[in-house]
């Protein structure tokens, strides 16, 4: 028996999975944290993840271009053609620029090798890698393991997933990483979440007798314990240890259900609008209305801390129909159809040449604005929630919104756009343009004058959240210099 790599389909097999706990098990999430003491005033961390980069020229805001004598620059904010959407955000066209903190300059030095693999790898990681599957836990592990928050799910990652995504776990569909540095999956059917995270959400209130699904799960929970007590008699003792320890784990997923039971039972649980034409088209946009409400909801309720929306994936494959008939490419197709510019250290190369605007494709004009309109949607829907002590749900969250690329065409990481959004409760200074140095290609020396790479942003992020890290260091340590303090009120 390999005992450091004990899949889940060999434990099924291992425990000897009767025909009532085998699909419950199958489901079971394969991930799980402890429950701890939390603040009156929680905090709370969403990753948001859009493909492909940006148009440069057209993403961002306004501002003076760093010097090397001038290392960061920072300003009120204007937006860019694209990021305007903050400025007429959700059904209401609500102006949002007062919590919104655009980053400018920050390089993923980890991505090496200039791909979007490396990118999807290294985002959320901090690790070096040449496209290869990241070797140690995203961030948002880190930290939700740090706060132990008395919530029923330690970390919540969501998908708005397209019907021409890639359905394999590779590094660029995973965005996650666990504490041992394997994928994580996130939700990908709007339904199966609310159903999972809401468990009660659809329990009859006017029932005589025990509720059915909770029947159910007590016995699959006794069934499964009665299994694995019988099968130790049978194992020798590291094995019999290693086969507790699994049983351990199940009875605290089983806790986590339970408790997430209890939580879902005291909110409302999300809607999911049905699918327009029964299914024949793609649910992308469907799914980008449903998963942000779950995400709301769920930290509305307190269901976790920590929580992840991605759309897509790396080199989408997704056809942007609902925009327009002009539509007839993958967005990573057009994200291919502009210039390479990248211009020499310390340049603006933040205004592209006119003599280049042409050559980008409207459509992927259209692509990156939409995109940026459902972010701007998520930060809306959060602001219409108040937290269980009165404040307003988007201020107590940081949304940081990322990508696998700076720029699709050049697939360069030199500048790889990162936005914060809210946070204002939690210590984030908002409503600015911060802007690093860029330190363009992967050879320019790390210690370049103002130049800053994306791990201090992570580790920030840690900071925010109250989770210390060790060393102060996140993902490849030499790529650490600190806090980002500009982002600090």
């Amino acid at each position: 028996m390999n005992r450091r790599n004990l899949e889940r389909r060999r434990f099924l097999k291992l425990v000897g999975a009767t025909a009532l706990t085998y699909p419950f098990l199958r489901g079971v999430p394969s991930y799980a944290g402890d429950a701890g003491a939390g603040g009156a005033d929680p905090v709370y961390l969403v990753l948001l993840f859009t493909s492909c980069g940006t148009i440069r020229y057209r993403w961002g805001a306004q501002g003076a271009a760093p010097t090397t004598t001038t290392a960061t620059v920072t300003s009120p904010l204007v937006f860019r053609e694209t990021l305007s959407a903050f400025t007429k955000a959700g059904p209401m066209q609500v102006d949002l620029t007062d919590k919104v903190t655009v980053l400018d300059g920050l390089q993923v030095k980890a991505a090496g090798s200039g791909s979007h693999e490396a990118g999807m790898a290294a985002l959320w990681t901090g690790l070096t890698s040449s496209g290869n599957p990241a070797t140690g836990p995203s961030i948002d592990t880190v930290i939700s393991a740090g706060l132990n928050a008395p919530t029923p799910y330690p970390n919540i990652p969501l998908m708005v997933q397209s019907s021409a995504d890639y359905q394999v776990r590779s590094v660029d569909t995973r965005m996650l990483y666990d504490a041992m540095g394997n994928f994580v999956d996130p939700y990908t059917d709007p339904a199966a979440a609310v159903a999972t995270l809401f468990p009660t959400a659809s329990a009859p209130t006017t029932s005589s007798g025990p509720d059915k699904k909770t029947f159910l799960r007590q016995k699959v929970a006794a069934q499964l314990n009665q299994d694995l007590v019988a099968l130790q008699a049978r194992l020798c003792t590291e094995d019999r240890q290693q086969l507790q320890n699994l049983q351990a784990v199940w009875n605290q997923v089983e806790t986590q259900t339970q408790n997430a039971a209890l939580a879902a039972a005291s909110c409302t649980a999300p809607s999911v609008p049905p699918d327009p034409d029964g299914g024949t088209s793609d649910p992308f946009p469907i799914f980008a209305q449903s998963m942000p409400n779950i995400l709301a909801m769920a930290l509305a309720c307190d269901l976790t801390r920590v929580a992840s929306l991605q759309y897509s994936h790396a080199l989408s494959p997704v056809t942007h129909t609902w925009l327009g008939s002009s539509q007839t490419s993958t967005h990573h197709i057009y994200s291919h159809q502009g210039p390479t510019w990248l211009g020499p250290l310390g340049s603006d190369p933040y205004n592209e040449p006119a003599s280049t605007t042409s050559q980008y494709p409207q459509q992927l004009i259209d692509i990156e604005s939409w995109y940026a309109q459902q972010v701007a949607g998520v930060a809306y829907t959060l602001s219409q929630f108040k937290t269980a002590s009165g404040k307003n749900l988007l201020d107590q969250t940081v949304i940081c919104w990322g990508s696998e690329l700076d720029m699709g065409a050049a697939h360069n990481h030199d500048n790889t756009p990162f936005v914060l959004i809210g946070g204002g409760g939690a210590g984030i200074k908002t409503n600015q343009l911060v802007r690093f140095l860029v330190n363009y290609g992967p050879n320019e020396p790390n210690n370049v004058a103002g130049t800053r790479f994306h791990n201090d942003l992570l580790t920030t992020l840690a900071q925010v959240m109250g989770v210390s890290l060790p060393g102060g260091t996140f993902g490849t340590s030499s790529y650490c210099t600190g806090p980002i303090r500009e982002i600090l009120a």
